[in-house]
This record gives structure tokens, C-alpha cells and sequence, in this order.
């Protein structure tokens, strides 16, 4: 039996906010052929989040005790929403140097 609440659907929101989280931390490690190696950490980082994210997700869903805070789970999204936009930011600041120089 499944218990599915609104907490299940931020954890989701946030699932799919940490993947995006992790793509562009990976792409931006993949411009920047490496450098600094401080974004592997922050690729791992974002990968642990996820990691533990899904496993509560799994867990909330087969118990009906509900392991997910409706708080806790709002400023996850929060922080993973300035995460995404701050990460496209720097994406895009990557491209575009990467553009110029290629072109020059």
C-alpha cells in the first residue's frame, strides 16, 4: 500500500530540482575541462542530496508514519531553487567565455 501526501510531492519537485542540480554542476565541470576540481565535490555533493532524498521518498511512500517534513521539505525546494538558478547563472557565464574564446 502506498501513502502519497503533499510532502511526497515537494520531495518529488525537489528530486527533480537535485538532478537538475546535478546536470548542471556536471556540465559546468565538463566546460571548464575540470578546473578548479572543487566542482567534483560539488557534483558529489548534489549527488548524496539526491541520493538521500529518494531513499526518504521511498521510505515515506511505504509507511504511513510520514518520514517527510512539510517544513523541513519547503526550505529543501527553497534552497534547491537558488541552487538551479545560481548553477544556470554560472552556466551560462561559463558558455559564453568559452564562446569568446573559441571565436578569438
Amino acid at each position: 500500500m502506498f501513502y502519497w501526501g503533499l510532502d511526497d510531492y515537494l520531495a518529488l519537485v525537489i528530486l527533480v530540482l537535485g538532478a537538475l542540480c546535478i546536470y548542471l554542476a556536471f556540465d559546468i565541470t565538463r566546460i571548464t575541462q575540470g578546473a578548479p576540481r572543487g566542482w567534483y565535490v560539488i557534483v558529489g555533493a548534489f549527488v548524496v542530496a539526491f541520493v538521500f532524498r529518494a531513499a526518504q521518498l521511498y521510505y515515506d511512500v511505504q509507511s504511513p508514519s510520514g518520514l517527510i517534513d512539510d517544513t523541513e521539505a519547503t526550505i529543501s525546494l527553497l534552497a534547491l531553487v537558488l541552487f538551479v538558478v545560481g548553477l544556470f547563472m554560472l552556466n551560462s557565464s561559463f558558455r559564453k567565455r568559452l564562446k569568446a574564446v573559441q571565436v578569438s
